[in-house]
């Protein structure tokens, strides 16, 4: 589907329905993904259509949701993304070592400030 496509950067997983203005599509690249989110959609109840798109050489899983479950759906759809998703540093070190640089900044900051000329007036 090429109204799928996610541009530069992709922020969110879902989009308006092309052809229907009352369903809102929501869509997994990764299989588990898909598999967990579609048993989060049945333990709550929520009726949905699933269909699987591979035209652009990847398995791509398309969930059609009614608007009036988007509030719940939205929920369900977060909590399936954060249990597959990886962190942005997978080593602890570098982790740790990104907030402490950080923690120098504003430490340098806030020292900066009070020793500049204006704060002495």
């Amino acid at each position: 589907m090429d109204d799928m496509s996610e541009g530069i950067l992709r922020v969110t997983n879902h989009r308006n329905h092309p052809t229907n203005p009352y369903y809102k599509v929501f869509f997994f690249y990764i299989d588990e993904q898909a598999d967990y989110f579609e048993s989060l959609l049945k333990e709550s109840e929520i009726w949905y259509e699933r269909d699987l798109d591979t035209s652009r050489g990847k398995n791509m899983h398309l969930f059609g949701i009614k608007m009036t479950h988007l509030r719940e759906v939205d929920k369900l759809n977060y909590l399936a993304i954060g249990k597959y998703r990886k962190p942005i540093f997978e080593n602890k070190n570098i982790r740790y070592g990104v907030v402490i640089f950080g923690l120098f900044l504003i430490t340098l900051g806030v020292i900066s400030y009070f020793f500049s000329p204006i704060y002495q007036n």
